[in-house]
């Protein structure tokens, strides 16, 4: 990924805004620690920064904040409540000061504000926006899905106000000032799995042992203006890498997908670009050993929250809810299938020649629910044992939730065919 640094405007006379980024200037907060702050990637909703950010002493932490959300070393005043009884830092400033505050390379995702919005939706759609990725977040990373972990949210103003209805600025006006939203995340390091799929399939790269997670040959050569020729020139079409790390990486990612979706998460852009590997091996011959890839998934904008699929730790359900269970994941099957579509074309359209590593997606996706009904029957004939032993007979509920998981994910493979015949827009009717 391509990084563009802030330039620091250190000079007593007015500059014009930095080329670096566009849209609404950043918030103070932000600005204040520019030496440290670069810009990798700005779209239509947010803007993506590279910081270093003052963390706190994990001894100071009490076990409350722990199980709420990290807290970090910036003055914070309480905590935001994000939905679902989850709790987050909330970040009033980005140091407080102490000589004894440690920094760690952070990533702040800033959504700035939209001129064509009114104030008042705009602030609303923007701080609820912010608190659903948090939201999100948090909920993988209970149900131990691998993704960033949320440091804090901040909403600052940045230092602009809008015209009223008459063309004029007002400055007094609060309702008409704009303020960012920015979440604060765990800094991933690695590339993303659409390079590491790019960079294998690469005859022109070698490969070596220890390489580091850089961007394929052409995208480099077009971000540092190498490529001098405007005239288009047809590339020769590069098929993608089959092996079995390739396929090791599919795998794990269907894995991944599945129990983000049993813990009731949908990302709703599921895309290679949107997967890092903490982990990457560029060997491209010989023996790969036991090398198994740390996925993380990223970029959480466009997610939203479904009914859990997992029963509670012990089996049990609330007496009485089968059917409701089962009617909720028939309809959570649209989301879910509506998500795997969209990574099914990211595949196809972005890697050609993909369909193994999409095969091979389907299969991490399905043994997942596949092992979780292997555990619910292993629990069920463990309590039946029990039961038996004691003259007691086995609750309803516990013999509901045995074939639970696969019948879940039958009825999500099944909404998929459908959703390859009309796309991923839901029918208007039905």
């Amino acid at each position: 990924m391509s990084t563009t640094a802030l330039p620091s405007n250190t000079s007593d006379t007015p500059e014009e805004p930095s080329k670096a980024w566009f849209g609404p200037p950043p918030p103070p907060e932000l600005m204040d620690n520019s030496s440290s702050l670069e810009l990798l990637s700005q779209g239509a909703e947010a803007r993506v920064w590279l910081m270093t950010l003052p963390t706190g002493d994990s001894n100071d932490t009490s076990k409350s904040d722990r199980a709420r959300g990290r807290t970090i070393g910036g003055k914070s005043s309480g905590t935001t409540h994000v939905g679902s009884g989850i709790y987050v830092p909330k970040i009033l400033s980005l140091s407080d000061g102490s000589p004894n505050q440690i920094s760690t390379k952070s990533i702040c995702k800033e959504r700035f504000p939209k001129k064509y919005r009114h104030p008042k939706l705009d602030v609303s759609l923007t701080k609820n926006r912010t608190k659903a990725e948090a939201r999100c977040l948090i909920r993988c990373r209970r149900a131990d899905v691998p993704c960033p972990n949320v440091l804090g949210i901040g909403n600052w103003s940045n230092g602009t106000t809008r015209d009223d209805a008459d063309g004029v600025k007002n400055s007094t006006n609060t309702e008409m000032s704009t303020s960012s939203s920015c979440l604060f995340l765990e800094y991933v390091d690695g590339c993303t799995v659409r390079q590491y799929f790019e960079r294998r399939s690469d005859p022109t790269i070698k490969l070596e042992e220890g390489g580091i997670a850089d961007e394929p040959t052409t995208k480099r050569a077009r971000t540092e203006n190498e490529v001098t020729n405007t005239t288009y020139q047809q590339q020769e079409r590069i098929t993608t890498m089959i092996d079995s790390q390739t396929l090791s990486v599919a795998n794990i990612l269907g894995g991944m997908v599945a129990k983000m979706h049993a813990a009731g998460v949908i990302h709703g852009d599921l895309t290679t670009s949107n997967v890092m590997i903490r982990n990457p091996l560029w060997v491209s011959n010989g023996d790969v050993g036991s090398w198994k890839p740390h996925l993380v998934l990223i970029d959480f904008g466009l997610a939203s929250s479904t009914t859990p699929t997992t029963l509670p730790p012990d089996g049990n359900s609330v007496e009485g809810t089968k059917q409701q269970k089962q009617h909720k994941q028939q309809n959570n099957a649209e989301e879910k299938a509506v998500d795997l579509y969209v990574l099914e074309r990211a595949f196809l359209s972005t890697h050609p020649e993909s369909e193994p590593l999409v095969e091979e997606v389907w299969k991490g996706y399905t043994s997942f629910y596949k092992e979780l009904d292997v555990a619910a029957n292993a629990s069920t004939e463990k309590k039946e044992s029990i039961a038996g032993n004691d003259g007691k007979s086995e609750p309803m509920s516990t013999k509901a939730s045995v074939g639970l998981y696969t019948h879940v994910v039958s009825s999500v493979m099944n909404r998929l065919e459908q959703v390859r015949l009309r796309g991923r827009k839901r029918e208007c009717f039905g």
